[in-house]
């Protein structure tokens, strides 16, 4: 970061006399701030709009992840007032001010998954691109704004510029996948963040460093030191916005989780969905033990949770195998207040969608489509999954699992 500047207050007044020229008045910190809080509203907006309302209802059944998207937006409002302050000579940007920001900045990745290395590996190269395509238009928005001002310290500014920035993408990215989140996004995260703020302190030593501009003695040595960073602004500017724009608009529509559609999830949501209208078994379901006798008679596992004691009757079961030949069954459970779907498939591997998920017992539990889900894979009867579907907190259906198995 700069140091203090040797200002040559002579030469500073020779230049600005022969630079003299009316200037639009700059506006308080306060009201820039407030254009931009209302800048970060119409961005999310555009987000719940792309990324769906049905992702806000289910983020609302996972408190974590609206506790992290919560952290980025007040980072992001907190560190771009301390880098429209620090555009005005007198209210620099200090360093534990800086120090506390990106304490809160950290505390945000705590709520984002974590991964193995291989894992973390494979989701940095989706995650930042779309990182930075979501914050190339704020970013530039708000350097500009502090570019209207004179920092003192030019890295410190622009790196506050950055950290604004790319906390309103992170937290725009966090609306626009919803639950679905891979394993490893947030060490991408923290890399992206890392990257944005480096970057962006970089750009603000060669582009917001009007007091080591105006020292240079003369025109021509100005001119000498300075012809490929300065640039004039009323043809730049309108270039750049429309480029950051159009990057912006390009990954809004793209930006969203590697894995969008389950097949397992969205058969066990669907079936749940005609359940409701009606549900007619085509196996005998008298009881628990004759259904699942003529289950074992089409070849299926003799393995079921009953959620009697929790409140749900068993309806019956169906045997509907799917139209390639794969085996599957549905069981109906119903209560007072919706029903619980599980259904068996048969497969040739097991593996579990790379989505964030609570595991618990070797049941891997998810979000999905405003649903709970249950994800088992059945050891000892051959190659079947099973899934339990409901529309109820994750907390609810883990809750409810885990005490059927008791």
């Amino acid at each position: 970061m700069s140091a203090g500047h040797d200002i040559d207050y002579a030469a500073l007044i020779d230049r600005l006399i022969r630079d003299f020229r009316p200037a639009q008045r700059l506006w308080p910190a306060g009201a820039r701030l407030a254009s931009w809080i209302l800048f970060e509203a119409a961005i999310l907006i555009l987000g719940l709009g792309v990324g769906g309302y049905a992702n806000l209802r289910a983020l609302s059944h996972n408190p974590e992840q609206l506790i992290g998207i919560s952290i980025f937006l007040s980072a992001s409002i907190a560190t771009a007032f301390l880098a429209l302050k620090s555009a005005i000579p007198g209210r620099e940007l200090t360093r534990p001010q800086m120090g506390i920001a990106i304490a809160i900045v950290v505390v945000a990745f705590a709520f984002e998954p974590g991964g193995r290395p291989s894992e973390i590996l494979e989701t940095i190269p989706i995650l930042m691109p779309q990182l930075f395509g979501l914050a190339a238009l704020p970013w530039l928005c708000m350097f500009w704004a502090v570019r209207r001002g004179v920092p003192v310290q030019p890295e410190m500014t622009g790196a506050a510029t950055g950290m604004a920035a790319f906390c309103l993408a992170a937290a725009l990215l966090g609306i626009i996948t919803g639950t679905a989140r891979v394993p490893g996004s947030g060490a991408a995260l923290a890399l992206s963040c890392t990257v944005v703020i480096v970057l962006s302190a970089l750009a603000g030593r060669l582009w917001l460093n009007w007091i080591a501009r105006w020292q240079q003695e003369g025109v021509a040595a100005e001119f000498s030191a300075w012809n490929w960073t300065g640039f004039s602004s009323r043809a730049v500017f309108p270039l750049t916005l429309s480029a950051a724009t159009a990057v912006f608009i390009f990954f809004l529509r793209s930006a969203g989780p590697p894995i969008a559609h389950v097949p397992e999830f969205d058969l066990a949501i669907d079936s749940y969905e005609r359940a409701l209208d009606g549900f007619h078994p085509n196996v005998p379901s008298t009881s628990m033990d004759t259904m699942l006798s003529a289950y074992v008679d089409h070849g299926m596992p003799a393995y079921m949770w009953d959620f009697d004691a929790e409140g749900f009757k068993l309806v019956g079961g169906r045997w509907d195998p799917l139209p390639d030949g794969t085996p599957v069954t549905y069981t109906w459970f119903r209560g007072a207040k919706g029903g619980v779907m599980c259904i068996f498939k048969q497969t040739d591997t097991f593996n579990p969608p790379r989505i964030t998920h609570d595991e618990q017992r070797h049941l891997l539990f998810y979000r999905y489509r405003d649903f709970s889900l249950c994800l088992i894979n059945v050891g000892g009867y051959g190659n079947f999954i099973s899934v339990i579907a409901a529309p109820i907190p994750l907390k609810q259906l883990e809750h409810l699992v885990l005490a059927a198995m008791l």
